[in-house]
């Protein structure tokens, strides 16, 4: 599981306080996990998929703030969140639609 220091250091980010990120964090990695169980997801290593969580986990957090509006039924909703946090996945993993292996 990525960690606060991770995301401060590695990561350079500031926008997720410490107390919100371990939260924020595990939900970035359910979304992995269902990424994963959907497509073929490649990485370079623990530290991409940490990148990876960790620019999920900012998306979520703006969501979470308000900071990104985004209007439309539930389902939209989904559907919006779920192709921002892949497109933010896919800067640090390859991640193959419909090859599934």
């Amino acid at each position: 599981m990525v960690d606060y220091e991770f995301y401060v250091n590695d990561y350079l980010g500031s926008a997720i306080p410490e107390k919100a990120f371990s939260g924020v964090a595990a939900q970035a990695r359910q979304w992995l996990e269902c990424f994963k169980g959907k497509y073929r997801v490649v990485s370079s290593g623990w530290s991409a998929e940490n990148m990876a969580i960790c620019a999920m986990a900012e998306s979520l957090w703006s969501r979470a703030r308000g900071e990104l509006t985004f209007s439309g039924s539930k389902t939209g909703e989904r559907q919006s969140l779920g192709r921002e946090l892949y497109e933010k996945a896919s800067i640090y993993l390859d991640i193959y639609r419909g090859v599934k292996q």
